[in-house]
């Protein structure tokens, strides 16, 4: 969701894909939800970077989310570890509205199902456009190069994760 720019005098964190963060605040406002957990997502390659859940508590907060509504998870690399951190923050039987981009939904919600969790899906980040088809749609583009890839990506995650965890 988020990447840093600068160099070693002065870096900032930039959103890539900011649909998740304000789908929840809007849960949050709405008052849809009494809690929203951020999870402390830090791959190995962002071993100088904060730990993702940090930085949105801190944005959450500057916008007007009181502190004791935000919940952090334990440091975590990918779906899997997010699911099992969050049921040392919350009883696994809770329900919880499952904030995240419509294509990794189904993904994220087997994995939280399968912690014991009562899943309400809430999918933001659709990939998909209300332009009509023009000639433009059928000439290679990186865009498309990027949808096929977080397509390839997301079904390799759903096919380990359907035989590998359970």
């Amino acid at each position: 969701m988020l990447h840093q720019v600068g160099d070693n005098k002065y870096n900032t964190y930039e959103f890539s894909d900011p649909d998740r963060f304000f789908g929840g605040l809007d849960l949050i406002k709405e008052n849809k939800s009494d809690k929203i957990i951020f999870t402390a997502g830090k791959l190995s390659w962002t071993d100088n970077w904060e730990p993702e859940g940090l930085i949105l508590k801190n944005k959450a907060v500057s916008l007007g989310v009181p502190k004791e509504k935000i919940l952090i998870s334990d440091i975590v690399k990918n779906t899997y570890e997010e699911s099992v951190a969050i049921t040392k923050l919350i009883p696994n039987n809770s329900s919880i509205i499952l904030v995240t981009s419509a294509f990794h939904m189904h993904r994220s919600k087997y994995l939280f199902e399968n912690q014991g969790f009562k899943v309400i899906p809430f999918p933001v980040d659709f990939k998909t456009s209300n332009t009509k088809i023009s000639i433009m749609n059928f000439l290679p583009s990186l865009s498309s190069l990027i949808k096929v890839s977080l397509f390839i990506r997301e079904n390799i995650g759903r096919i380990y994760y359907k035989f590998f965890i359970n």
